[in-house]
């Protein structure tokens, strides 16, 4: 069918159809049509599985250069990126339930639970949203090299729109352990509008193709990274990175690395009528995504001025996360790391409890969550797998306090306060520079125009002259 909006008309296809194949995916990369040519499916790889070499990398970026030299109507791009998060938001979309079953079968996550942060990251992705966010994106006609993350699906489609709505062609660089996401929204995207799709080229190629990764340093005009601090570090410690352009090298401009989140609880709402739903609101933004992201909830701060109020909280948190648990239920099987780091924080907190300190822990059935409630504790970073923290603060000196250890690393922060006092912890929180301030319950679904790591996919585009 076709879709119109504001005088744009595009192709729109319904949300049950099936999926188009891989090679149409990554082959139709500098065409306007959805039947790219010999020469370029010949490069191409035909399989998800199957990795780019050197060669390949090079020449679809060369099909990109030529895309990006095109520009296409803003408000199309925007209707485009509109219409795939449509298809997206029906669970049974066929991209999407391939990317479900496959993120399944490969990490051990309920489909479930899958299917509960893939309605969160898709939140943002309507039109309204996305045609609101063009009036304040530069234009460009960059091709940008995108690595993105393998600890969660989807991290990075801010980035993914943000990016198109300036005009730029995208290569995205997705990791040996998340090749999923990516490739289909693509695929999707192709098939709403393929000259909009056709801008993006999504590539998997693994650590140890030190060609390939040459040849995508090299191809794009900037590159923007997502990883762990190792990830990050072993990427800057590549000299080449820093190479100006003149150099025929590109720069590492924009680094995501690791951020935290948390939350915090005023006295009005730890206790009495309103807890229980501030507790669901946090136990599902802690649950989302396996708390695998930066926008997942820590460790919750209660305002109190006696401990008593904190262990009810917890305890309602703890009820929380069983109930979130019972219709998106834990991982099926863990690593051995994060198996043995939740079992850490568990001990820990037991033997403490056992020998007299302020500590009570709560714990489901299982790995499948963890609530450890800690009177003094400043912030503690979690494992992940719904492991979370519990402490008190006094005041706002005193939460400034046990901020930090993460100072400059909080990524963002739930309030849930009555409104008359909203404004002024909002105002503390933002003058620590956090960059992401919301209701609970809303923590895995930011706006687009998110300031996510303190703006710095923006501040490239502009930059970028």
């Amino acid at each position: 069918m076709r879709f119109e909006h504001r005088g744009i008309r595009t192709r729109l296809i319904s949300c049950s159809k099936r999926a188009i194949t891989m090679k149409q995916s990554i082959s139709a990369v500098g065409k306007s049509s959805a039947h790219p040519s010999e020469e370029v499916q010949a490069e191409a790889p035909a399989k998800l599985e199957e990795q780019v070499t050197a060669t390949q990398v090079s020449a679809i970026a060369a099909g990109l250069r030529l895309v990006a030299r095109e520009p296409v109507p803003v408000r199309r791009v925007a209707v485009a990126l509109g219409g795939a998060g449509e298809c997206w938001r029906a669970r049974d979309y066929a991209q999407r339930r391939e990317t479900v079953c496959a993120i399944a079968a490969a990490w051990g996550w309920s489909e479930a639970l899958i299917d509960e942060s893939i309605d969160a990251l898709i939140a943002p992705l309507n039109r309204f949203a996305l045609e609101s966010l063009v009036r304040s994106v530069p234009r460009r006609k960059d091709v940008i090299g995108v690595i993105m993350p393998g600890n969660i699906p989807g991290a990075g489609i801010h980035e993914y729109a943000i990016g198109l709505l300036a005009g730029c062609a995208l290569m995205i660089k997705t990791a040996t352990a998340e090749p999923f996401f990516f490739a289909r929204f693509t695929q999707t995207l192709r098939e709403v509008d393929a000259e909009v799709g056709a801008r993006v080229a999504v590539l998997n190629w693994s650590r140890e193709r030190s060609a390939s990764t040459s040849a995508f340093r090299t191809s794009c005009d900037w590159i923007a990274a997502f990883g762990n601090d190792d990830t990050i570090a072993r990427l800057e410690s590549v000299k080449s990175w820093d190479v100006s352009e003149a150099g025929g090298a590109s720069r590492l401009r924009v680094r995501f690395n690791n951020r935290v989140s948390g939350a915090l609880v005023a006295s009005e709402l730890a206790v009495g009528p309103a807890a229980m739903a501030v507790a669901d609101a946090i136990a599902r933004d802690v649950s989302l995504f396996e708390q695998q992201g930066c926008l997942s909830p820590h460790h919750i701060f209660v305002e109190s001025s006696y401990a008593g109020a904190v262990y009810e909280f917890a305890r309602e948190l703890a009820a929380a996360l069983e109930r979130f648990a019972k219709r998106s239920p834990a991982p099926r099987r863990y690593g051995l790391e994060e198996a043995v780091a939740v079992r850490r924080i568990r001990e820990s907190a037991r033997w403490r409890g056992i020998g007299g300190s302020a500590v009570a822990l709560m714990e489901g059935e299982g790995l499948g969550w963890t609530v450890v409630c800690d009177d003094e504790a400043s912030f503690a970073i979690s494992p992940g797998y719904r492991t979370v923290t519990v402490s008190r603060f006094g005041d706002l000196e005193d939460l400034k306090r046990r901020l930090a250890p993460v100072a400059g690393r909080i990524e963002a922060f739930a309030i849930a306060a009555p409104g008359a006092r909203l404004e002024s912890l909002r105002a503390f929180l933002a003058a620590l520079d956090i960059c992401y301030i919301c209701a609970p319950g809303a923590m895995q679904s930011p706006p687009l125009d998110w300031s996510h790591g303190g703006g710095a996919f923006l501040h490239a585009l502009t930059a970028s002259r």
